[in-house]
């Protein structure tokens, strides 16, 4: 809830035509120097947080109050979507806002975005009533703006996919058939495969098996093979949330990459405490370089004594996967108390 000493202020607007939600939220703080004076000859581990929940909207917004007379601004989404955000903030005493920021990017659904650092360069002890204004922008982009800027991927033709898609159902022209590891079967097509998937036209370009009985088999369950066809024949991964852990192995095996691309993130979507530890050694594994970001994103953002506690965290077994999450968190952002709790798991790990 805001503070009864401070006010939010939103006006929301919706452009159909383009399909963008544009939101306008002011959030005034006053009397800022009240809140950082006790710190301002405190280190950067000292701070004052300070969180609202916007009305009527899926936002919530945190300050950060530092020592030195610093402030770090993050804002979290309740749900996943494509933004375009800009932030002004301005101190009453300045004639003009301070512009910070302006970008397209995915937001990932109760997880904290930093939007920047804001140093106050006046002498807070000269002015007792000085509020604090930050200015967000934030327009939420439709679907199809979200494919076109934010995942730079080209809309796909829809009624060719669709007659693609249906290439898997009717059977009448296929000439191979492909098997899951349970047996089920999946009538195909040679030309199709061979020009998704080198490895699959691997199959079929020499007197192998495959290519002589016409019948690919996998070590695929049912479900993962039918979602690799699906996005083969249609360039579509409609159940990719199911399980794209086991939808990455298969994408990775067949060297799909935009299949991974989207396998990651669907994981960086579904990020929690639980399985953080467990998503960042996947992504190391296949070098997923924008979920390893993401993970460590919200390992930095969460308290890390609660990271520590789940079961991907115990079943670490290298020193140097520890030490890499150190040196990303290990800035001024950190408590003096994760600082131990670092520490002494580092040497847990370190005595296994």
């Amino acid at each position: 809830m805001v503070d009864n000493s401070d006010t939010i202020y939103l006006d929301k607007s919706t452009d159909i035509k383009d399909g963008i939600d544009t939101y306008n939220i002011t959030w005034t703080i006053p009397i800022i120097n009240q809140l950082l004076k006790p710190y301002i000859f405190y280190s950067d581990n000292y701070c004052v947080v300070k969180v609202v929940k916007v009305p009527d909207t899926p936002f919530q917004l945190k300050v950060r109050y530092y020592g030195n007379a610093k402030v770090k601004v993050f804002f979290l989404t309740s749900t996943s979507f494509c933004m375009k955000l800009s932030l002004k903030f301005k101190l009453a005493d300045l004639s003009k806002d301070l512009f910070i920021m302006k970008y397209y990017d995915t937001l990932r659904a109760n997880q904290w975005v930093s939007c920047g650092k804001i140093t106050l360069n006046h002498d807070l002890s000269c002015n007792t009533t000085a509020p604090l204004y930050l200015s967000f922008k934030l327009m939420k982009l439709s679907h199809a703006l979200k494919a076109a800027i934010c995942s730079n991927i080209p809309l796909p033709y829809i009624e060719l996919s669709e007659d693609f898609g249906n290439l898997l159902t009717d059977d009448s022209f296929s000439d191979v058939t492909i098997k899951s590891a349970e047996g089920i079967e999946f009538k195909a097509h040679k030309n199709v495969l061979a020009v998704r998937s080198k490895v699959l036209r691997a199959h079929f370009e020499h007197s192998t098996k495959e290519n002589i009985t016409n019948v690919v088999e996998t070590l695929w369950d049912t479900e993962v093979l039918r979602d690799v066809l699906t996005f083969v024949y249609t360039d579509k991964v409609p159940r990719v949330d199911d399980a794209p852990e086991k939808l990455l192995v298969a994408a990775d095996y067949y060297q799909l990459d935009r299949l991974k691309s989207v396998c990651e993130e669907a994981l960086s979507n579904r990020l929690t405490v639980e399985n953080a530890i467990d998503t960042l050694q996947l992504a190391e594994q296949y070098s997923l370089n924008a979920l390893i970001q993401s993970t460590l994103n919200f390992i930095k953002n969460e308290p890390f004594k609660l990271i520590k506690e789940t079961q991907g965290w115990k079943n670490i077994q290298s020193v140097e996967f520890i030490q890499r999450i150190i040196d990303f968190i290990f800035d001024d952002e950190i408590e003096i108390n994760d600082v131990d709790i670092l520490a002494a798991a580092l040497n847990e790990v370190s005595l296994k």
